[in-house]
């Protein structure tokens, strides 16, 4: 099997496969024809390679053993100006390329491009395998990895709010092993059945997205629930008891059941698509809200569909760019009088403030105001 990168090539990269199950435990070879000045331009491995005296004493042609073929057409496609084919490449071609780039020392930036297009291509050919959500925490470790900023949104959104457990990353299971592979550990919480080297500081970080959806959770029953506590503080009218209790039965109907914890057990999503559910038709007992007393005269139904849709707008999704500025304790960010008007304003996807809020991956006790507190 042989790739030519270059019309002008100058040395050739022999890529040998070891064998394994998946391959029938057949070795696997690759000659790579491609240009020397493009590898030391790209790697410092690759420089210091073609610096030795083995080089230096004539034609050096190198065996590159521990990788896949297919990652090492992708690195060196891309630092030549070529792309495989998307559809040749799986998710777990995708995390060897990233170990690819962590062993040859190559700029993930260099294959942002290359990543782009990849995901695109998905986006075109399958957009049901987006609800897989196996799928969407094999790939938030790669589009962290190689900065693609719109789908690391919408796959931490997705897990935020589809995922019921707890939310980990996921490698494939016949993926390498790297270091590092994992998301910041201030963003999740590691999986131990990942096929990987669990970091030590894992336990001692907030963990960002399970932060977000408990405070969807929280936000939620909070609002499912504000005006039950007004009608029981301010309604003595005898109809406020039954107004409470077909309340309380029908978000029972629908699988909404806050007493037992259902809010907890179940996907944020999930239970908002329960909520559409809601028929106040069975609460009213024959009355409108109207004509029910002050106190316990609310349409359940606008408060069912005011949370819904509190919840569901709530959270935009992980940002990359704020994740990557972690203010230190003299910066502006902790100015309690700046107002801030849009929260995404130098980020490449727009977002609101929780977005902007639990993206911090830095240490909240450096506010110099818990500092002096």
């Amino acid at each position: 099997m042989g790739f030519l990168f270059a019309s002008q090539s100058d040395v050739t990269l022999i890529v040998i496969k070891e064998p394994t199950e998946n391959d029938e435990n057949k070795t696997k070879t690759a000659l790579f024809h491609v240009d020397r000045a493009k590898l030391i331009e790209s790697s410092a491995y690759f420089r210091t390679m073609f610096s030795s005296r083995w080089e230096r004493a004539g034609k050096y042609n190198p065996t590159l053993r521990g990788d896949t073929i297919k990652s090492m057409e992708v690195i060196l496609g891309s630092i030549h100006g070529f792309d495989p084919e998307p559809e040749s490449v799986s998710v777990t071609d995708v995390w060897y390329t990233m170990r690819a780039c962590n062993k040859y020392l190559l700029d993930p930036k260099k294959l942002v491009g290359w990543f782009t297009r990849w995901i695109q291509w998905i986006d075109q050919e399958d957009t049901t395998i987006w609800e897989d959500l196996d799928f969407n925490r094999q790939l938030l470790f790669p589009c962290y990895f190689f900065d693609h900023a719109n789908a690391f949104q919408q796959i931490s959104k997705r897990l935020v709010y589809d995922n019921p457990g707890y939310i980990t990353e996921l490698a494939p299971r016949d993926s390498p092993l790297f270091e590092p592979m994992h998301m910041p550990a201030i963003a999740m919480r590691k999986s131990t059945s990942l096929v990987s080297l669990r970091p030590k500081n894992s336990n001692s970080q907030k963990e960002q997205l399970r932060a977000a959806r408990g405070r969807l959770r929280t936000i939620l029953q909070r609002s499912l629930f504000e005006d039950v506590n007004v009608t029981i503080d301010y309604a003595y009218c005898a109809c406020a008891a039954h107004t409470i209790f077909s309340y309380m039965r029908e978000l029972h109907r629908i699988g909404v059941r806050p007493l037992d914890g259902d809010i907890h057990k179940n996907g944020v999503r999930d239970i908002l698509n329960r909520l559409k559910g809601f028929n106040e038709e069975k609460t009213l007992n024959g009355q409108s809200s109207v004509q029910r007393y002050t106190g316990c005269s609310h349409s359940w139904k606008f408060v069912v569909e005011h949370s819904r849709k509190q919840v569901e707008g709530y959270f935009d999704g992980l940002c990359l760019d704020c994740m990557h500025n972690n203010p230190d304790e003299n910066s502006e960010y902790w100015s309690l009088d700046t107002i801030r008007y849009v929260y995404g304003k130098d980020c490449r996807i727009s977002h609101g403030q929780p977005t902007w809020y639990f993206s911090f991956m830095g240490h909240r006790d450096r506010n110099p105001s818990r500092m002096q507190s």
